[in-house]
């Protein structure tokens, strides 16, 4: 089972993300979602319980989402965490500073199952025949 963590102060944005994620893994085995509103509330339930996967918003109140990316790449219970930052605030010297602090991707919103789909299989190492063109 993979355990994929969303964190996003907007629970719309939250729900699109997961309604994503549950479009790109269709067949694959069941997944246990989990959300968070902030980069705090996240890291906190990833000290209790790790994640196969974070998916996190950049723009967040308490603590925002390059913050809690330092504190899981410090952490080495959550170092190993592939995380993939979801931005509004995507620029080339934005993407390189996320990259030097340990993402494994960032994308820029609005988001997509198309544009999840490669970022996805190449993180879960799934084959990408593609049958409904996503």
């Amino acid at each position: 089972m993979k355990k994929i963590m969303i964190v996003d102060d907007s629970s719309t944005s939250r729900m699109f993300v997961k309604r994503c994620l549950q479009t790109v893994l269709i067949d694959q085995d069941e997944t246990e979602y989990r959300e968070a509103e902030n980069g705090k509330e996240a890291l906190a339930r990833l000290k209790e319980s790790s994640a196969d996967l974070a998916l996190i918003d950049l723009n967040m109140p308490l603590m925002d989402g390059a913050t809690l990316l330092r504190w899981m790449k410090a952490s080495p219970k959550l170092t190993l965490i592939p995380v993939v930052v979801i931005t509004s605030a995507d620029s080339p010297a934005n993407r390189e500073e996320l990259m030097k602090l340990g993402a494994s991707y960032v994308l820029s919103k609005p988001i997509a199952p198309a544009k999840l789909k490669p970022v996805i299989h190449e993180i879960f190492d799934m084959p990408s025949n593609d049958d409904f063109g996503l």
